[in-house]
């Protein structure tokens, strides 16, 4: 995120800012001229009011992007972050009240512990491997639904509220309430080739 290590007020958030992100001709460093990965300010930004109108709703926008695609991976801030002025709530909150305005209730903003990341991005990549590698296959014949993957993989289901898991024995209800559906990564149950989902 753009919110530096190094700076404690808004002032300096902005004029360090304005240093990476303003031509030579501006007073800037140039790194967004010869940077094919940045871009150039129009006009440096107001010490006064450039954090609160420009760089809070930038980097809010940009972290809330990663959100809503659904991307796992941990952003970090820095201690100095929350000194003096304090200047990672004002991202945040604006990045919270964003996600409330274009999601329900019932579509709750997930807060992942490191360890479950970590577990996420695993489950991804072994999903992934085995759908390029054409070893999933998945069907629907009336209200049941079936996923093969390879033996280990966990597989990731959306599926309508009321959807119960066959288990070898009757069936339970799948997976966790969000945004009025249920979702989880599942596996076969034992003795069993495939996820079986009874749909309502």
């Amino acid at each position: 995120m753009n919110v530096y290590y190094n700076v404690g007020t808004a002032a300096e958030m902005t004029d360090e800012y304005n240093w990476i992100y303003t031509s030579r001709a501006d007073g800037g460093s140039g790194i967004c001229e010869s940077d094919p990965a940045s871009t150039c300010l129009d006009d440096p930004l107001d010490p006064a009011t450039g954090y609160s109108s420009h760089i809070v709703p930038q980097e809010a926008r940009t972290a809330l992007g990663h959100v809503v695609s659904n991307d796992p991976r941990p952003h970090y801030v820095h201690q100095s972050n929350l000194a003096e002025e304090r200047l990672l709530y004002p991202v945040l909150d604006r990045v919270l009240e964003d996600y409330a305005a274009l999601f329900a209730a019932n579509t709750p903003l997930e807060n992942l512990a490191q360890a479950d990341i970590g577990t996420e991005l695993q489950r991804r990549a072994a999903w992934e491997a085995a759908v390029e590698a054409g070893r999933v296959t998945a069907y629907r014949i009336g209200d049941t639904v079936t996923v093969t993957a390879p033996a280990g993989t966990h597989i990731p289901v959306t599926a309508p509220e009321g959807t119960r898991k066959q288990r070898l024995l009757g069936t339970t209800a799948f997976g966790t309430p969000y945004a009025g559906q249920r979702s989880a990564w599942t596996t076969p149950e034992p003795l069993q080739s495939g996820v079986t989902l009874q749909l309502p």
